[in-house]
């Protein structure tokens, strides 16, 4: 089983280090992990949401000094890459600089407002919760079709503080899972949301429906920001897929990918 969506310290709302989640995934029985810390982003103000540029040499030192100390576990580098047009010439040309096995695409922001910080969740309500969805879907969809991206993270990542469109966004929705299928995209299944307000698994079951039916792949990511939560809810999450029908996930190397049979062995509930 693999954990495909974890952060350490350098994001800055995380806790501990490349090492202790290597532990964490040892010792609940993993066979892979992936790190997908939160890409700098010089001129972006947002100093408690990612690592600094001159801290990117100390996730990749810190990585590969694990894949040496820890020789029975794969140990992946990847990066969560935001989807934001202003800053997206910088973003291509530092993803292309560095070796990475997976590069996770996700929305957070709409324009320079992070929806999906809690401190600034509030200016949901006059922007607009309906506006607030169908932005975060055409961002999604440009994300899908701009060609840089392996996974799209944590789709549907807007119900995070329980707040829902009254309006029918199916027609978004599946634009954007149309897009996701054309390029040859996974859907990083991101058991965080069940942490959340929402209680839910991003994306919902019923896209996750959805995307089953285009076959469409996924990743299983627990998007711990704490070694305890590495894993999280994954014997639950692989009930529900294996339920709609998914006998396969993604693993990657060199950002090639290759299909792993979903194992049916439970997951340590804790360290």
């Amino acid at each position: 089983m693999n954990d495909y969506h974890l952060h350490t310290y350098l994001c800055k709302h995380g806790e501990g280090h490349v090492q202790d989640y290597v532990q964490a995934a040892l010792q609940r029985g993993l066979s892979e992990i992936g790190f997908a810390e939160h890409i700098p982003i010089p001129g972006l103000d947002d100093p408690d949401g990612r690592m600094l540029l001159d801290e990117f040499e100390i996730y990749q030192s810190e990585i590969e000094k694990a894949q040496k100390d820890f020789p029975d576990i794969k140990i992946k580098m990847g990066i969560e890459a935001d989807y934001m047009p202003k800053y997206m010439p910088f973003i291509e040309s530092f993803l292309k600089q560095h070796p990475f096995d997976f590069i996770i695409g996700s929305v957070h922001f709409i324009d320079d407002w992070d929806f999906t910080n809690p401190a600034h969740a509030e200016k949901m309500n006059t922007f607009g919760v309906n506006e607030t969805y169908r932005s975060y879907y055409r961002l999604l969809n440009e994300a899908a079709n701009c060609g840089l991206y392996d996974i799209i993270g944590h789709f549907d990542i807007p119900k995070k503080f329980g707040k829902f469109a009254s309006c029918d966004l199916t027609p978004e929705i599946e634009t954007a899972l149309d897009a996701i299928k054309k390029n040859n995209i996974a859907l990083d299944v991101n058991t965080s949301g069940i942490r959340k307000t929402v209680g839910e698994i991003h994306p919902s079951p019923d896209i996750l429906k959805k995307a089953f039916m285009r076959d469409i792949p996924v990743v299983i990511g627990s998007d711990a920001h704490r070694p305890q939560e590495v894993a999280f809810h994954f014997n639950e999450t692989v009930a529900l897929l294996t339920g709609i029908g998914y006998q396969h996930t993604v693993s990657y190397e060199k950002r090639k990918p290759k299909l792993t049979l979903i194992t049916d062995q439970p997951i340590s509930s804790g360290i």
